[in-house]
């Protein structure tokens, strides 16, 4: 006896893909909603690390804007010659200052603070004593100082008035 088969179902057409007018809207709007999520979240990243504010008031700086350039001219006519430098000893790091006056003859007596500030976040930075461990010869040790760039500021005070101040960047190796 003979079986029949039934016969294979005709094969299905598939419509070939369209793009139309309402795909394209959504993608266009998807696409901007992505970005600008990502846009939020760098943004708030970034002004979080680093406000980008180097000073509180810029009005009150800008008004002690003269009496920096007077004490600037006064520190320059003292003509001082000073080194500095930060050098690692081990995990920590040594802060020292040498100055001079004109003549060459060691300045003494002063009261120098340092400022190792960080470059991208104020929550690092650090704050030294030095002490006068040879005549004009000033030094102070920083514990736990990590590699990278900084800003070394140093300021010297004679009988609480400011003599002497210098900024420089640096970089400390590992």
């Amino acid at each position: 006896m003979p079986i029949d088969f039934p016969a294979p179902p005709a094969p299905t057409r598939r419509r070939p893909f369209e793009l139309s007018g309402r795909a394209v809207l959504f993608g266009m709007i998807g696409f901007f909603i992505v970005v600008a999520g990502v846009n939020g979240v760098m943004m708030v990243s970034a002004i979080r690390t680093m406000p980008g504010a180097d000073v509180k008031s810029a009005y009150e700086t800008s008004q002690r804007f003269n009496g920096e350039i007077a004490r600037m001219q006064a520190q320059a006519a003292r003509g001082w010659l000073a080194q500095s430098e930060v050098v690692r000893a081990g995990a920590d790091a040594v802060v020292s200052l040498l100055l001079k006056d004109k003549a060459g003859a060691a300045v003494t007596g002063l009261a120098v603070e340092a400022k190792l500030q960080h470059p991208a976040t104020r929550q690092q930075d650090r704050e030294v004593t030095l002490t006068e461990t040879a005549p004009g010869h000033y030094s102070a040790t920083v514990p736990g100082l990590h590699a990278g760039a900084w800003t070394l500021v140093v300021e010297a005070k004679r009988d609480r008035d400011p003599a002497f101040s210098s900024r420089s960047r640096m970089m400390l190796k590992e």
